[in-house]
Parts: C-alpha cells; sequence; structure tokens
C-alpha cells in the first residue's frame, strides 16, 4: 500500500532524483498526456533527465503534446513516476512491466488501489492537472506556454470543457492562467469539445439506434462492437466521451455505453451520472471504478447481457439514494 503524500513531498522526491520516468494510462485522454507533457517540461527546466515512456494507444489530436518528450529503448531512470493512472491494470501493453516498480504516483482518482511507493492523491481535485500544477508550484518551475497548454487541455477535458460536477474554482484558476499566457482555448476548445469526423456522426447515430432505457427512462445503455468498428474506420478518438452524450438525454440520471476492445472480445464500459447516483459504486461491482459522476470497468460478451447486468447495478444504485 502507498505512503500518502502532499504535493510538497511529491516534489521534493523529483527533485532529488536526476533522471524521471513518467507513465501514462492506455486508452489516453488529455488529463493523463496532458499531466505529462507539462511535469516532463517542468522537470526538464531543472535540468532533469526526464521522459514519457512511449504510448502506443496514443492519437494526433493529443500526440503533438508529448512531441520530443518520448523515452527512448534502453532509457535507465532513477525514478518512475505515473500520472492520472489508478490501478496497474490501466498501464498500457508496453509498461506493464513497470507495474511493480512504480515509485511515485500523482492523481485523484478516488479508487486508486495504492500501487505506487508514494500517492500524492487529491480526490477533490478535478483533474491530476491540478496535482501536477501543485507540484510544479512546489518545484518553483517557471510556467511557459508549453506548460500551460498541456495544464489546460488536462483540466478542460476532465472536466468536458468546464462544464461536468466535478469542476473546482481551482480548475478555473488554471485555466484563466493558462489563457492570460497565450493559450489559444479557442482552438483547443474546438477540437477536443466541437469536431466531429464523419465517422463519429455515423458511431453516435448507431448508438442512439441501439439504445435501451429501464422501465422509468431513468438509465439509458448501448454497446458498440468492434467489427463494425473497424470496418468503418473508427479511431480511438472517434470513440471518446460517448458516454456523456445519454446525459443530455431528458429524464437520464444514469448513461451506459460499452465498446468492444481491439485485442480481445471484451468491452470497455463506460458509465457517467448525474447526482445522487455515484458510477463508481456501479463499476466497482465489475471490478473497475472511478469518479462518483464518471467511471469505468470491463465485461464479457454477449453486451445484451451485459447490458442487462450494468443497468440492473445501476438501477439498484438510483435506488439507493
Amino acid at each position: 500500500m502507498s505512503r500518502r503524500i502532499d504535493a510538497n513531498a511529491a516534489a521534493a522526491r523529483l527533485r532529488e532524483a536526476e533522471s524521471i520516468l513518467i507513465l501514462t494510462h492506455r486508452r489516453p485522454d488529455g488529463d493523463t498526456v496532458g499531466s505529462a507533457a507539462a511535469l516532463c517540461r517542468g522537470l526538464r527546466q531543472m535540468g532533469k533527465q526526464a521522459f514519457v515512456f512511449p504510448n502506443e494507444d496514443i492519437t494526433p489530436r493529443l500526440g503533438f503534446l508529448l512531441e520530443g518528450l518520448w523515452a527512448e529503448p534502453g532509457f535507465v531512470p532513477g525514478l518512475i513516476c505515473a500520472v492520472d493512472i489508478a490501478d496497474t491494470t490501466l498501464l498500457t501493453d508496453g509498461a506493464k512491466g513497470f507495474a511493480g516498480r512504480v515509485d511515485l504516483c500523482l492523481d485523484h482518482h478516488p479508487s486508486n488501489v495504492g500501487y505506487a511507493r508514494e500517492l500524492a492523491l487529491e480526490e477533490h481535485a478535478a483533474a491530476a492537472g491540478e496535482v501536477v500544477w501543485a507540484v510544479l508550484r512546489a518545484l518553483d518551475a517557471s510556467f511557459d506556454l508549453p506548460i500551460w497548454e498541456a495544464l489546460y487541455i488536462a483540466v478542460s477535458t476532465d472536466t468536458g470543457c468546464f462544464k461536468f460536477s466535478n469542476t473546482t474554482p481551482l480548475a478555473h484558476r488554471i485555466a484563466a492562467d493558462a489563457i492570460e499566457a497565450g493559450v489559444d482555448f479557442h482552438a483547443h476548445n474546438h477540437v477536443f469539445f466541437e469536431a466531429k469526423s464523419k465517422n463519429r456522426f455515423l458511431i453516435e447515430k448507431a448508438m442512439f439506434d441501439k439504445m435501451i432505457f429501464s422501465a422509468d427512462g431513468q438509465i439509458a445503455c448501448s454497446w458498440l462492437d468492434r467489427p463494425w468498428l473497424d470496418a468503418i474506420g473508427a479511431t480511438d478518438d472517434d470513440l471518446d466521451n460517448l458516454s456523456t452524450l445519454t446525459m443530455a438525454l431528458e429524464g437520464v440520471a444514469c448513461g451506459i455505453i460499452l465498446t468492444q476492445n481491439k485485442k480481445d472480445p471484451d468491452y470497455k464500459v463506460s458509465v457517467r451520472t448525474h447526482k445522487p447516483a455515484d458510477a463508481s459504486r456501479i463499476c466497482q461491482g465489475f471490478g473497475g471504478g472511478g469518479h462518483p459522476r464518471a467511471a469505468g470497468c470491463t465485461l464479457s460478451g454477449p453486451p445484451e447481457e451485459a447490458a442487462k447486468r450494468l443497468m440492473a447495478a445501476a438501477a439498484a444504485e438510483i435506488a439507493a439514494c
């Protein structure tokens, strides 16, 4: 079990290390990538050998943040730091070998299992980017434009452009400082929250055409099968944040989307809820976890049966509130 530390102690650990390898999670989002990029750049300002371990799931939409930061093969770090990773099951395939060797984790997930030697966890933070911001301040880093850009993407994507209920005053302050520093927030907001590929439109149509509802209309669930996704050439970017769309439906308190994995027949489950239902409690019953409003797990098919199990668990959670 991890030893809990604060941002100042985390900064001290990083200051002591001469070489640092930073890990991001599989199916990377803006928070894990933005946090890793900001931390890596801040450490390099101090003269550290800091690199981000290659993530085979990275897409062009986020990959630009890590240009020039990837670790070369054979790099041997003095300290391994994970960002926005609650469990070693979320490590990329290439990083599985680090599962028992993580020295420090910077995270905001209440479901963090404590796999790292030391853990700087802020459960009420909107994003891991907030934790990284605090660590960089403790390191007296110079917040240049690339760091602010990475932090803006971290906090904006994990708050749904500051619309989700996890949004904090600090997330807004980080965004305000980033804008003041010159970050082109309009361009990033368009890329991450407005622009859609043609495949994305096809996926949303398929998702809504297949959607099923609980009898009272409070639970909406749909699924996407890998053969069809592969047939249209869907990318991970096309599949990002689908579950949030269900929460725009009037009367829906819990939205569930199952997306079949690329490398095995199981389904990645994304659950979103409105207060007071707790998405994390729903997913914990299936070996997953996350946040009260957003959580996930993995289930085997067939998807119709998995959907029934998930909807039953969601109904029990809503009834208990």
